[in-house]
């Protein structure tokens, strides 16, 4: 990989993408396909695209081909051109079947990926679901699984490093002096503190989730695409 001077990544659901009931329906605007493949053929800019989606999935949505993708919160990185740099053995454990028929009777969604199974109660009051939610917490815990917290969702994942420690070694790999990550959820926080410490860190605001100290805060996708084009197209 030749060095680049700057780092220019982005989570994907609730930054790239809004945040949808149904993750399966959740799709990439135009606009915000247009700016990755902008940037991406920049000359000294590496761009990437970070989610808790498996890597395949990750692929399918983002339709840029010039990006590296941070899949499975950092358990899988591809390449430019569909290079596996980074996988991790596959989630191996069952889910308590008293735990799933409740979690169904309940009417909360469970998602399964390569390397997780996520809970998603969008919709409903969190008070009303913190017994199954602290029940599935605790089932993953003993299961030695990482619990990672969202925007109404909570996922047991497979150990490993995060979205942050993807950002370092891709950084140090590229030779990149200068970080841009934009995020908006808790998962995000790791990744937002490397950038503010080596560039700059951008905070889609939402209602569900308040900023980290730090950060530059944008309250709109295109907010964010107008100061990352300033950032990055002078």
């Amino acid at each position: 990989m030749t060095s680049a001077s700057t780092l220019v990544a982005f989570d994907f659901d609730g930054t790239l993408a809004p945040i949808g009931d149904d993750p399966e329906k959740v799709r990439i605007s135009r606009a915000a396909e247009t700016l990755l493949n902008e940037v991406s053929a920049l000359s000294g800019v590496v761009v990437a695209v970070a989610s808790g989606r498996d890597v395949d999935d990750l692929a399918h949505r983002t339709r840029a081909p010039g990006a590296y993708l941070i899949g499975s919160h950092g358990l899988e990185i591809r390449g430019p051109g569909g290079t596996s740099l980074r996988d991790a053995p596959p989630l191996n454990v069952a889910l308590d079947a008293d735990l799933i028929r409740d979690i169904e009777a309940a009417g909360l969604r469970l998602e399964r990926k390569k390397h997780a199974v996520a809970l998603h109660w969008r919709g409903r009051r969190f008070d009303s679901v913190a017994g199954i939610v602290d029940r599935f917490v605790k089932w993953a815990r003993s299961a030695d699984l990482n619990v990672i917290e969202g925007r109404c969702v909570v996922e047991a994942r497979c150990r490993g490093e995060g979205k942050e420690e993807a950002l370092r070694w891709l950084s140090r790999v590229a030779g990149t002096s200068r970080v841009l990550y934009a995020g908006d959820d808790l998962t995000d926080y790791g990744a937002l503190r490397f950038a503010s410490e080596n560039g700059r860190a951008v905070f889609v605001a939402s209602a569900e989730r308040f900023p980290p100290e730090g950060v530059t805060v944008v309250r709109s996708f295109r907010e964010l695409f107008r100061l990352v084009r300033q950032e990055v197209l002078v």
